[in-house]
């Protein structure tokens, strides 16, 4: 990935560095400018705490930025929790026209709380949740975070959705320690 980006940097320098030609007008250079307002990358951040303490919850957010550069119809964000520790789960933001829930054991066994957002034309989308943990547990835990822009089939459940994601999508894991 790196490469990929690495050589699209070289490439954008070149461009830039390049002389104009002679024919070029301002109404090319505002033409520049909406070619690179139209190569913006969808990006998700994940922001979680480090610590805990018993009783108190853990609040996990997801913002996607430039979700409107998706060319599939929908965005799936998913968290795996593991199932024997958590006590409830409560959202505290969703986007818009997003079907957003949680399956008490998913196809790894987790506990996964997730959203379909199907409304894509936003140039930020936030989503944002509480997970308490049993009070009678001490330690760490693992939580695997997802995300996955996926087409919406006619008569598809929010199941299928959610099958589709696969290890590659994985954003990466959080440690969280319950003090």
């Amino acid at each position: 990935m790196r490469r990929v980006l690495a050589a699209a940097t070289c490439l954008v320098a070149a461009f830039l560095a390049s002389p104009a030609p002679a024919h070029a007008t301002t109404a090319s250079s505002g033409a520049h400018a909406a070619y690179t307002a139209a190569r913006r990358v969808p990006k998700v951040k994940v922001t979680y705490p480090s610590a805990i303490r018993r009783g108190r919850p853990a609040r996990i957010t997801y913002t996607v930025t430039h979700p409107d550069q998706f060319t599939d119809e929908a965005l799936v964000l998913q968290t795996d929790l593991p199932r024997r520790i958590v006590s409830k789960v409560r959202f505290v933001t969703r986007p818009k026209g997003a079907k957003c829930g949680t399956q008490k054991r998913n196809s790894v066994g987790n506990y996964a709380v997730y959203c379909v957002i199907r409304s894509l034309n936003h140039t930020r989308l936030t989503m944002s949740f509480n997970v308490w943990i049993k009070t009678s547990y001490y330690g760490k835990f693992r939580s695997g975070h997802y995300w996955r822009p996926v087409t919406l089939d006619y008569g598809g459940s929010t199941r299928d959705y959610l099958d589709e994601i696969t290890r590659k999508d994985l954003i990466g894991n959080a440690w969280i320690r319950v003090r």
